[in-house]
């Protein structure tokens, strides 16, 4: 028997609208305030940085797992 894997996927269109919009706010201030002192490549890391951990904080995640019912057992009618 293969192992079941497990993926886990964020939920988009459940975010934490309010709570996002108001980290990004304060983030943005810090990030826009470095601007003129670091480089592009520090900036785009930053950037990433940052919404990586918004993803993190506010899109709630599932766990896919693969289903464990043999092949011949599925939702199709075949006729």
């Amino acid at each position: 028997m293969e192992p079941q894997l497990e993926r886990v996927v964020p939920v988009y269109n459940k975010t934490e609208v309010f709570g996002l919009q108001t980290f990004l706010r304060g983030k943005f201030a810090v990030w826009a305030s470095n601007g003129s002192s670091s480089s592009v490549q520090e900036l785009g890391n930053y950037f990433k940085n940052i919404v990586h951990q918004s993803v993190q904080r506010f899109v709630p995640h599932k766990i896919l797992r693969k289903n464990s019912d043999p092949e011949y057992y599925n939702k199709d009618i075949k006729p």
